[in-house]
């Protein structure tokens, strides 16, 4: 019999009516940790250890306890494993038949864990995809960041959540805004940028580093401030992260989020955090560049910039040589493209002075004057990614109205929202660049044009010949994708060649994209150009 049950793949222990074993298998003595020999004859009550609900145990809890068929799974914490267990009655006794299922619950757990992470990530990408769509229509910086509060701490997820931003003066954190259970907490997270002698608070490494922080178990990490550690004990709070609210290189403030739950954060968790971090510094950008648009009243900042970590100071500096930049246009986060005029170098030399510095992507040269004119000159094209107060004016929703270099001096004049903090600024370009210094601040008033005032000056701008052929071509269908009349129809209807009415829509479309993209209202139109003019009457 006993030859018989060693074959048997699951543990198997006969008993009798006493409820001692009077056989046991090998896998049986293994599973238990013991030797075959030493089962028999013992008590099966205290062969068997106990599982967490004492299944088996309850089933026999006396001696006068009859056998019953029992089965069931459950986790055996003396052995540190997981059996399938049932009991079969037999005349003078019962069989326990067990086998080992650690593996299958194992992988029944990482299942659970996974579909409820993915539970969790579903309602978390959904919950900050909201809070996108709604800062949208946001207008102020408050208003964005007290939606992200708001939300976050609505959507169950988390405990509380805040936004901090750096004193530039006094390099401590300010507390901006705040949802959930925060009262008393945010307090010692602040004072915790404080001390120089301890660790620091998340939040202030981030806003020192720019990179996230993430702390698993907010009790147990030493690297956490004693006075955080204890209200997080006192107040269920297990697991935080805190993430940069950024715009391209510049860093806003910093988003904390706190859960009652270990290990809160996974992976995927984190980088929807740092997406809505970018999202509410991008956001926040767009807000002050419309507010810039819509002000009445503009600050109107003066910079000096000698720093030559600044490309286009060290630029003009080497080749002796004057740079202007005559239009930027920002593209992805954190990069610039601008325009840049050059007088006395050839472009070529500035072209390799440049692509041979750091924070330029690439550039190229858009056009060269000419052999016979006395000084080198022409038109660079140049894409900023680093290193420039260009791109930290832009991304601190500023609006860079001329920027000149020449002989290794820069002249840059930017103008913010007035209710933009100027110092936050100031200190932000002075941070990165040492070698500049503010020269001026003055508020201006800005020339309030109407839309019917708009339409009128570019009437008086497009002569009769322009506007019968915008409008020809408007109504003709010739800016539709597809067309629906090509320029030789429109040109038959008018009695004219096609070259003479690609040559009058060339000329009012370059009036229609000055005026809008147009940064100087008071600068001379640079549409009268000789060569158009010059040829206007030989293209009737």
């Amino acid at each position: 019999m006993n030859d018989a049950l060693d074959h048997v793949t699951e543990g198997v222990l006969v008993v009798d009516a006493d409820w001692h074993v009077t056989r046991a298998n090998a896998v049986a003595a293994t599973h238990l940790g013991r030797d075959p020999s030493e089962l028999t004859g013992v008590d099966v009550r205290d062969v068997f250890p106990r599982s967490v609900d004492s299944t088996f145990h309850e089933s026999v809890a006396d001696d006068d306890s009859e056998p019953e068929a029992v089965a069931f799974e459950d986790y055996f914490p003396d052995l540190e494993a997981w059996f399938a267990v049932r009991t079969v009655p037999v005349d003078g006794g019962a069989v326990v038949v067990f086998h080992d299922v650690t593996a299958r619950k194992d992988l029944e757990r990482s299942i659970d864990d996974r579909e409820a992470e993915l539970d969790r990530l579903t309602r978390i990408n959904a919950t900050i995809q909201e809070i996108i769509r709604e800062l949208v229509g946001a207008t102020t910086r408050e208003e964005i960041e007290r939606t992200v509060c708001d939300r976050l701490a609505a959507s169950d997820l988390y405990a509380f959540t805040w936004v901090g931003e750096r004193d530039p003066i006094s390099d401590r954190l300010i507390h901006r805004s705040a949802a959930g259970e925060y009262e008393g907490v945010v307090e010692l997270l602040v004072e915790g940028s404080e001390t120089s002698d301890g660790p620091e608070s998340l939040e202030h490494a981030v806003v020192r580093t720019g990179e996230t922080r993430l702390v698993r178990q907010l009790v147990e990490d030493e690297s956490v401030p004693d006075p955080i550690r204890r209200v997080a004990f006192a107040r269920g709070l297990q697991s935080a992260i805190a993430v940069p609210v950024r715009y391209g290189t510049t860093t806003y403030g910093v988003l904390g989020v706190y859960a009652a739950r270990p290990d809160a954060f996974s992976e995927r968790e984190r980088e929807s955090l740092e997406t809505l971090g970018v999202a509410t510094g991008f956001v926040i950008n767009a807000a002050r560049q419309r507010n810039l648009l819509l002000s009445d009243t503009v600050v109107e900042l003066t910079f000096r910039v000698t720093d030559p970590e600044d490309a286009l100071v060290a630029t003009s500096s080497r080749l002796a040589c004057s740079l202007a930049v005559e239009g930027i246009v920002p593209l992805a986060e954190g990069a610039l493209r601008c325009f840049v005029s050059i007088e006395g170098a050839p472009p070529g030399d500035v072209h390799e002075t440049v692509t041979d510095s750091t924070g330029f992507a690439d550039a190229r040269v858009v056009h060269e004057t000419a052999a016979d004119e006395a000084t080198d000159g022409g038109l660079l094209e140049l894409s900023i990614t680093d290193a420039s107060p260009l791109l930290t004016l832009v991304e601190r929703g500023a609006t860079v109205r001329t920027a000149t270099f020449t002989e290794g001096v820069g002249r840059v004049v930017a103008e913010l929202a007035p209710d933009e903090d100027v110092r936050a600024v100031v200190e932000a370009v002075g941070d990165r660049f040492p070698g500049s210094d503010l020269l001026a601040k003055r508020e201006r008033e800005r020339a309030v044009e109407t839309a019917q005032e708009f339409r009128s000056s570019l009437h008086e701008r497009l002569t009769d010949r322009q506007q019968t052929a915008l409008r020809v071509a408007y109504h003709g269908g010739y800016f539709q994708s597809p067309r629906d009349s090509t320029a030789e129809e429109l040109a038959e209807g008018l009695g004219i060649t096609s070259p003479t009415l690609h040559y009058h829509l060339r000329a009012a479309q370059w009036k229609l994209v000055d005026a809008f993209l147009a940064d100087d209202p008071d600068r001379p139109h640079r549409d009268e150009r000789d060569a158009w003019h010059g040829d206007e009457e030989d293209n009737q």
